[in-house]
Formats: structure tokens, C-alpha cells, sequence
């Protein structure tokens, strides 16, 4: 429990770190070009034409700090999914085991496994994260992209806590479970006195 608040806060530290670099980043201008125009007299000779190609808003230095804050702020999620999917894996087995003694576990189970939709859709965005990290740096636009990885960042994050909420779900209801009525052995069992009796 410690562990995934101090996660959290450390997420959530990065994302206002992060925005304090873009921030600082926007604020410092880019170079001036400036362009001399030449005519000729007898004839005009057209200029080669070059592919455009957008350069990056954000200063090296910029680039590469934004490039490690969120490698660790990645690093840090798919640390807290791994630790939360062996959590589920182990509560799969203990409420196999606990079924195959007879105790109703089904509403245990639909729990676990929407922790286990959370997860997996966690680990899904931190699959896609790093191509929208190297956009976002190397974008002519970073304001526009930054939007898009802030979001990318707090869905994670909510995934998370929502897959940390139904595991802990899960374990305060397999340890409420209680046994299946067996009404079907004591229906048998008054059956088979009965007959003996007579």
C-alpha cells in the first residue's frame, strides 16, 4: 500500500516537473533567419527546391532531460504492473485452490478480473509511450503533442489505481467467501436414512 503511494507521488512529482522543462522550453525563442532576396537582369533562374523539414523546437539539453524524466516515469510504471501482475497471478492460484475446496469464489473472481483488464490496458499505453515520448521531443509543435502524452501518462496512471482498487477487492472478497451449500449431499444423505429406517 506504501509502495503504490509513494509510485503515485512520485508519478505525479514527474508530471509537474515535466511540465516546468516544457514550460521553459517554450519560453526561450528560436533563432532568426534572415533571407536576401537576388534578382538577375536577363534571366531568372529558379532555386532547387529542398524537402521542408520541421525543426525541433526544444533545445538539445531540453531534449534530452524530457528523454530520461520519462524514461524513469516509465520505468516506475512498469515497475508497479509487473509488482501488480504477479499480485493477480498469485490471487488466481490461491482462489483456484480455494474453489477446488468448495467455496464460492465468483464474485472474487469477476474482480481480479477487472484488475486484470486494467492491467493489461496499463501495459498497453507503456508499449506506445516511448513513440509518443520521441514526438513529442522532436516535434516542431511540442505544445500540441505535449497534450497527447500528458494523457497517455494520466490514463496509465488511472489504469493503475483502478486495477491496485479491484485487487484489494479481490482479497477482502475471497477472505468473506464462504463455503457452497451443499444441498445436493444432504439431500442424499436424509434420503439414504429415511430408506434405512423404513
Amino acid at each position: 500500500m506504501n509502495r503504490t503511494t509513494s509510485a503515485t507521488t512520485g508519478i505525479l512529482c514527474t508530471l509537474i516537473i515535466m511540465s516546468a522543462s516544457f514550460a521553459y522550453a517554450q519560453n526561450t525563442e528560436p533563432k532568426k533567419v534572415i533571407t536576401v532576396e537576388s534578382t538577375t537582369t536577363s534571366e531568372t533562374i529558379a532555386p532547387a527546391k529542398r524537402p521542408f523539414t520541421t525543426e525541433p523546437t526544444l533545445g538539445k539539453i531540453a531534449q534530452k532531460r524530457l528523454l530520461n524524466l520519462a524514461a524513469n516515469m516509465s520505468n516506475r510504471m512498469e515497475g508497479v504492473v509487473k509488482r501488480l501482475q504477479n499480485v493477480t497471478n498469485r490471487l488466481t492460484s490461491r482462489l483456484n485452490k480455494m474453489e477446488e475446496r468448495g467455496i464460492n469464489v465468483s464474485t472474487a473472481r469477476t474482480e481480479l478480473a477487472q484488475a486484470q483488464l486494467k492491467l493489461n490496458e496499463a501495459s498497453q499505453n507503456l508499449e506506445k509511450i516511448d513513440i509518443e515520448v520521441n514526438g513529442f521531443v522532436g516535434s516542431a509543435t511540442p505544445k500540441e503533442n505535449w497534450q497527447n502524452l500528458k494523457n497517455t501518462y494520466l490514463t496509465t496512471r488511472t489504469a493503475i489505481i483502478a486495477a491496485h482498487q479491484n485487487i484489494l477487492a479481490t482479497i477482502n472478497l475471497a477472505q468473506n467467501a464462504t463455503a457452497i451449500p451443499s444441498t445436493v449431499s444432504t439431500t442424499t444423505s436424509t434420503t439414504t436414512a429415511s430408506s434405512t429406517n423404513n
